[in-house]
């Protein structure tokens, strides 16, 4: 499957909105592996992957966020070099 790179620039209640949403929507998916279990829907497998697929989404967009600087043009202070998205910080090709 394609991968697609976000790159964005949000507030911080839009960041706290995002990590609730991705919160959310894990959750919804593990409610419904719990459904699944007793016999209802899917398999609970399935929910269950889906899950953790939206908890490592949860994990990268925290481990990649960083804070910008106050004034407009200057570049935010970071003791790690910049990574991409991609697992292991290998640049996206088609920057």
């Amino acid at each position: 499957m394609p991968r697609r790179r976000i790159d964005v620039s949000v507030s911080h209640d839009e960041f706290e909105d995002l990590n609730n949403a991705l919160e959310d929507h894990r959750d919804g998916f593990t409610d419904l592996a719990k459904e699944a279990a007793n016999g209802f829907g899917l398999e609970p497998e399935y929910w269950s992957g889906r899950a953790s697929e939206v908890q490592n989404l949860l994990e990268k967009v925290q481990e990649h966020s960083r804070e910008e600087a106050d004034t407009a043009g200057e570049p935010a202070q970071s003791d790690e070099p910049a990574q991409g998205l991609e697992r292991g910080g290998q640049p996206d090709p088609r920057d």
